[in-house]
């Protein structure tokens, strides 16, 4: 590892829990900003999600640019614009502000999450790049921890208090300048050529499992984003403080699970961590759906919090291994773009179930819809494995 890389390394993780934050910092005080901007319950799960629309749609323009110009640049400018554009929310007071707002935010999350998936890929190799990304998924989780308990201590006082948090991407942002090298120019030049993105999707298919994977656990991740604070309201939890904890339930598994990615991965292919994470989400969602009490929910986020922990990372790198570097980042934005897609599409495709049918359904059909895709997997992985065992199985 270089000189700069241990500093370099804690810039990249503190500013990876930057793109959990996005949502989750808002999460707790759901209900209050529903109540003092006059939203109805399907429509402000968009204050939280219409950042992944703009995330999905500008991330290929950040991958172009990543690609053409490195990392580096984008990453900068992400940080700026986040800070900007989320802190803004401490001033707004009307629906179509926020949304406004939230626009601009995905848009910076859009160079920020590729940035930071491609520089890890450029700094490091092997093994330690396993470690290093399951840093970064552990990262992301210990953000799911503290951003939403942050946000729900600030709520209590008032609901636009937790987007002052926001303004951090700009100090991240002078870190980034002093300690973040630039990588893509000696990475390049001795990476292979292909013919275009479609040629790497047609000589790598199962790059269209891994995107249907991400964009599988982009929805069920915001199903629980946005309808578990509403579950909670229902049994009489409704402080943020109080709804925040229960968040922890999932993040705190799915911290200590990314941390030990590395070692999970030296015993698992990808191929079974993404079997087990849907073992794991179908058991999650259906205990959720029959839930009525506190201590049933935060039994019911733990294995999905797991999941959670071992597929984020294990997706960046199997993507990672599969693309020449020269393509990472147009990869990686369309990989960002469908996932954000997923997220965004969350409560619109939710939001009618929770209305017409409640909200138990909604985790009950989230819960059938993960075990049809285990069943799916499961058949998909005998087929690629012609039979053979699972132990062991690479990649």
């Amino acid at each position: 590892m270089k000189s700069f890389s241990r500093y370099s390394l804690w810039v990249i993780l503190a500013s990876a829990t930057l793109t959990v934050m996005a949502g989750s910092i808002i999460t707790p005080v759901l209900n209050l900003i529903r109540e003092g901007v006059g939203a109805d319950p399907a429509s402000v799960g968009l204050i939280i999600t219409t950042h992944a629309l703009f995330v999905a749609v500008f991330s290929p323009v950040a991958g172009n640019i990543i690609d053409r110009i490195g990392p580096k640049k984008p990453f900068i400018l992400g940080l700026i614009l986040y800070g900007l554009a989320g802190g803004s929310g401490l001033f707004i007071n009307s629906y179509w502000g926020l949304i406004v707002s939230r626009a601009f935010l995905g848009i910076a999350v859009a160079a920020i999450i590729t940035s930071i998936v491609v520089i890890i890929l450029n700094l490091y190799e092997g093994e330690e790049r396993n470690k290093v990304m399951g840093w970064r998924g552990s990262a992301n989780s210990i953000g799911g921890i503290v951003w939403p308990l942050i946000g729900g201590i600030l709520g209590s006082f008032s609901w636009h208090l937790p987007f002052a948090v926001y303004l951090v991407g700009i100090p991240l942002s002078v870190l980034v300048i002093i300690t973040i090298p630039e990588t893509q120019k000696e990475k390049t030049e001795n990476a292979g050529t292909e013919d275009s993105v479609l040629k790497i999707f047609r000589n790598n298919r199962i790059l269209f499992a891994i995107f249907g994977l991400m964009f599988s656990a982009m929805i069920f991740l915001y199903v629980l984003v946005v309808f578990v604070p509403q579950l909670l309201d229902k049994i009489g939890i409704s402080n943020p403080f109080h709804i925040s904890l229960f968040i922890l339930a999932m993040a705190i598994p799915a911290a200590l699970t990314a941390l030990m990615y590395g070692r999970i991965k030296q015993r698992l292919s990808y191929k079974m961590i993404a079997l087990i994470t849907l073992a794991l989400w179908t058991v999650a969602f259906i205990t959720l759906s029959q839930a009525s009490s506190g201590a049933l929910i935060a039994v019911s986020l733990v294995p999905f919090g797991i999941g959670q922990g071992m597929l984020g990372p294990a997706i960046m790198v199997w993507v990672g291994e599969t693309v020449a570097i020269s393509f990472r980042g147009r990869v990686f934005s369309y990989l960002a773009t469908l996932g954000f897609i997923g997220q965004f599409l969350s409560p619109v495709i939710m939001g009618p179930i929770a209305l017409s049918l409640g909200l138990n359904s909604v985790f009950l059909v989230a819960g059938g819809i993960c075990a049809l895709l285990f069943l799916s997997f499961f058949v998909g992985m005998r087929k690629w494995l012609g039979g053979s065992r699972y132990k062991g199985m690479k990649p």
